[in-house]
């Protein structure tokens, strides 16, 4: 079963990376390594994705009035998926996890085929204690964007609270491949040598 979890990570991580819905590349490294700042000053000017790693940014580093910013220049977009998107991440910061993935939901029907639709609605379901809602968020989000190192975190942590722990640890290495100097690495590390 480890191996076939493993398999598939393979297989998904040797897919080319595509920016997701124009996503600027340098953004979600900068987020990816702890640069939050830095990603939020690179998403200047950008596409909705770009935006939106800016507002988990701010989110990273406890700075929800900055979270809020973003998540209203996305609003500002006058995208509807993305909309629902930056109204999610609002009611994430406003502690209302149910209006979160109800709104996040929205999006992903509105979107499909966008993995940070999926990803919010991880980050939402999670929030919401929806431990499998949040695994298959994830998950999707991964088939959409393979590259994403932050969907293979939260993935592993979901997937550790449900005591899949080949998948957590699966994740977990993909993690730690695809955002080498991300600041949960250490603890990451941690956690896998618990899981060997």
């Amino acid at each position: 079963m480890a191996l076939l979890a493993v398999a598939a990570l393979s297989h998904l991580l040797a897919t080319p990376a595509v920016a997701g819905d124009g996503q600027k590349p340098e953004v979600q490294r900068l987020f990816q390594s702890g640069a939050y700042d830095e990603a939020v000053q690179a998403s200047q000017g950008g596409d909705p994705a770009s935006i939106y790693l800016a507002a988990q940014a701010m989110m990273k580093a406890d700075q929800a009035g900055q979270a809020r910013e973003q998540f209203a220049r996305l609003s500002a977009t006058n995208q509807p998926a993305w909309q629902l998107v930056a109204q999610s991440g609002e009611a994430l910061i406003g502690g209302d996890a149910g209006r979160a993935v109800t709104l996040a939901r929205q999006a992903t029907e509105a979107a499909g085929d966008n993995p940070f639709m999926f990803y919010q609605l991880g980050l939402a379901s999670s929030k919401a204690g929806d431990w499998g809602g949040a695994g298959d968020a994830f998950t999707r989000t991964i088939e959409l964007k393979p590259d994403f190192a932050y969907a293979h975190y939260y993935a592993a942590l979901v997937h550790q609270r449900m005591r899949q722990l080949p998948r957590a640890a699966a994740h977990f290495d993909a993690f730690l491949r695809l955002a080498p100097d991300a600041p949960e690495r250490q603890a990451v590390q941690a956690i896998m040598r618990t899981l060997k």
